[in-house]
């Protein structure tokens, strides 16, 4: 984000740019997808763009305008796969944050470029819950000491995807005693 020059409204794919929609709510949707896609699942993506549709655009590309680089905070170590935020199961948490802090209604607002509610989350108090349960998700103990608050908030509040196996077993079970 710079301050100098207007909010981007275009995706680039194959040197071509794409007019997409630009609110958080797509995006949202679009990061949610990101998350729970499995290989071989489909991976609709017409809602993001309001004329066109690039053919077979390039993740990357649209990650670019999803994840938009920051030059800070640097990453220390790339080991890190630590799920801080969730846009579907943070939801309230999220919505009470941009309400207390910023005083906007994310259900009575129109419309609010994603690049500005990204600035937003990353610009919340460390008094928002929103924060406090971020900071339990990322913890890290020192190593040599023992289990302490910390570590227990985080496993308390730590996001924890199913893997494609796990899922299979579950989608079983449920149709022998779910009744699907």
């Amino acid at each position: 984000m710079t301050l100098t020059k207007a909010l981007p409204n275009t995706v680039t794919c194959h040197g071509r740019a794409f007019s997409v929609y630009t609110d958080y709510r797509i995006w949202m949707r679009f990061e949610t997808q990101i998350l729970n896609w499995r290989e071989g699942d489909d991976f609709p993506i017409d809602y993001l763009f309001k004329n066109d549709v690039p053919f077979n655009p390039d993740l990357e590309d649209l990650l670019a305008f999803s994840r938009p680089h920051n030059e800070l905070p640097r990453k220390i170590s790339d080991d890190d796969n630590v799920i801080a935020i969730d846009w579907e199961i943070d939801a309230e948490l999220i919505y009470a944050a941009i309400l207390g802090q910023y005083g906007i209604d994310l259900f009575e607002v129109k419309e609010l470029h994603w690049h500005k509610f990204l600035a937003m989350i990353r610009g919340l108090n460390d008094q928002t819950k929103l924060r406090e349960v971020m900071q339990y998700r990322t913890y890290k103990r020192e190593t040599g000491k023992n289990i302490d608050q910390y570590e227990r908030l985080r496993s308390a509040w730590e996001i924890r995807r199913v893997s494609p196996e796990e899922q299979q077993e579950l989608d079983e079970f449920s149709k022998v005693f779910g009744g699907e």
